[in-house]
């Protein structure tokens, strides 16, 4: 009988015994990322998405002049310090007009819609400014500054001479790369 007793016993004391947690918890990783890095200026919200509508063009005008009146357009810069960088450039890059060297190709809204025409791009002066190469140079003044340029509607010289300009809407893209010096 003492063997049953000292089996009860033990078997009493260890179903009631603490039960303790491990100290370790699970958890999960924390990424960090970021860049660090050296402007010259930043980019004023409203100038991250520019349009620029160039309403109805006439295609006599196309035909006759070549191309339509240029849109003025601005990039406005904030918080610009001479600090890091002491001017910049502006350079225009997308999908190239291969009619057209150096300008931006359109794309059709529909089947059979616009064809023939590119877009360019030019200083406030009128100056050419070719797709993927730098604007003239700005230099870096204030805290705040607005970059002023134009774009333009140009006939392909082929279907201007033909007399093939296709009408319609169409739209393009166009990105903007800031470059300090």
């Amino acid at each position: 009988m003492r063997q049953f007793i000292a089996a009860v016993l033990i078997s009493s004391v260890s179903m009631t015994a603490p039960v303790y947690a491990v100290g370790d918890l699970v958890g999960g990783d924390i990424n960090f990322k970021g860049t660090v890095v050296a402007q010259g200026c930043s980019i004023i919200p409203s100038s991250k998405n520019i349009a620029v509508d160039f309403k109805e063009i006439s295609t006599d005008i196309l035909y006759r002049e070549g191309r339509s009146s240029p849109q003025p357009f601005v990039i406005e810069l904030q918080n610009c310090s001479t600090k890091v960088f002491n001017s910049i450039t502006v350079t225009f890059s997308g999908a190239k007009n291969m009619n057209l060297p150096g300008r931006l190709a359109i794309t059709p809204l529909s089947t059979g819609s616009a064809s023939g025409i590119g877009i360019s791009f030019e200083e406030n002066d009128g100056t050419a400014i070719l797709l993927d190469e730098p604007s003239q140079v700005v230099t870096i003044t204030d805290n705040k500054m607005k970059l002023n340029f134009k774009a333009f509607v140009e006939g392909e010289p082929e279907a201007l001479s033909q007399r093939e300009l296709q009408t319609g809407a169409f739209r393009a893209t166009a990105n903007y790369t800031l470059n300090y010096q």
